[in-house]
């Protein structure tokens, strides 16, 4: 993870109010991600597959009901690849995954 430009990417990210503890806590959160499953997210956003999967085992694994880890994952994407990624559901349907 590029970790000083994320920062600053969220730190121009006009959704985020509280910038310092907001920066941080989604930096700590995607710093958990990749020590807990032993990823790069640098690799993972390159690949759709990847992160969908990524955000079930968030959901699953680390009991993440509010969301909050996933969305320093879905930040992440934001900041690499210019665009939103979809959320589960729709990623399903236009993937033709069943759940």
């Amino acid at each position: 993870m590029r970790e000083e430009e994320f920062a600053k990417f969220l730190i121009n990210d006009n959704q985020i109010n509280s910038k310092d503890k907001a920066v941080r806590s989604r930096i700590s959160k995607a710093r958990l991600v990749e020590d807990r499953f032993n990823v790069n997210l640098d690799q993972i956003v390159k690949d759709d597959k990847k992160v969908y999967d990524l955000l079930n085992w968030i959901k699953e694994e680390l009991k993440d009901s509010n969301g909050a880890i996933q969305n320093s994952v879905r930040k992440y994407y934001i900041f690499v690849n210019k665009i939103a990624f979809p959320t589960l559901s729709k990623y399903e349907k236009n993937n033709l995954i069943s759940r």
